[in-house]
């Protein structure tokens, strides 16, 4: 239960809540009481491990990966000892904030470090869709992790990367092997929203109330309108049972 004195603990994903629904977030965080999960991205999962394993031998080469090179992008990945803990769930880069008595962290797949020092996020990504699209919530994700690099005193650089692997349908069957596409998309980073967001979310976090629907849930609405429906039935079950009783009590006479 989050209160006004411990120490409160925030993911990425936990902002990304907050902003989708601010009660969500309060019952994740107060009572535990967790959305339901959705299915889980185990080839997503392997994939991002494949490609760590791959860009891992760039970087104890110095070189630059091919889709990064073939952009002009003049860059290295980033060798620093701070790697490892940036990339591990639960863990990632983090932020302290002394005021709000709480931290923002969040693990990252990548980072590039640009001839000036400055850092660039990266992320990979992989995709059944004809089509890459980069999302609001992609969007986001890269401008919390840029932000809590600055915060740790890095200087950062005013774009971040995806690194799409688009699985390639084109081959005209499977042959047990999955070809990929690799693209590479860059966007321009704006983290000027996240410290606010983030006082935001910590002071929701230590209310004692839960915040009024607001905003258009999908989840909170499900359960409201379920509530409702069972809450009938239930009445009108009692009811049955209690005329079924007086029935019992009821002597027949031939």
């Amino acid at each position: 239960m989050a209160d006004k004195f411990s120490t409160l603990k925030l993911s990425r994903s936990s902002l990304k809540l907050f902003q989708d629904c601010p009660r969500c977030f309060w019952l994740d965080l107060y009572h535990k009481i967790k959305r339901p999960p959705g299915f889980p991205y185990t080839l997503s999962s392997a994939v991002d491990f494949l490609v760590k394993q791959e860009f891992d031998k760039y970087r104890k080469q110095g070189t630059l990966p091919p889709v990064f090179a073939r952009h002009g992008i003049q860059a290295k990945l980033y060798p620093g000892p701070e790697l490892a803990q940036w990339r591990e769930n639960f863990k990632g880069v983090q932020y302290f904030d002394e005021d709000l008595n709480a931290m923002l962290y969040g693990a990252v797949d990548d980072v590039l470090q640009f001839k000036d020092g400055s850092l660039a996020v990266v992320d990979y990504k992989s995709s059944g869709s004809r089509e890459i699209r980069i999302y609001p919530d992609y969007q986001k994700q890269m401008e919390v992790y840029s932000w809590l690099l600055g915060r740790n005193g890095f200087q950062t650089y005013p774009e971040a990367y995806f690194v799409f692997y688009q699985v390639d349908k084109s081959g005209g069957g499977f042959q047990n092997a999955l070809p990929f596409i690799e693209q590479l998309k860059s966007v321009k980073v704006d983290t000027s929203w996240v410290g606010d967001v983030f006082e935001q979310a910590v002071a929701v976090a230590r209310r004692d109330t839960p915040p009024d629907l607001e905003t258009p849930c999908e989840h909170c609405i499900y359960v409201q309108k379920a509530a409702n429906f069972f809450e009938k039935p239930a009445k009108k079950r009692a009811s049955k049972t209690k005329a079924s009783e007086s029935e019992e009590d009821i002597i027949f006479v031939e």
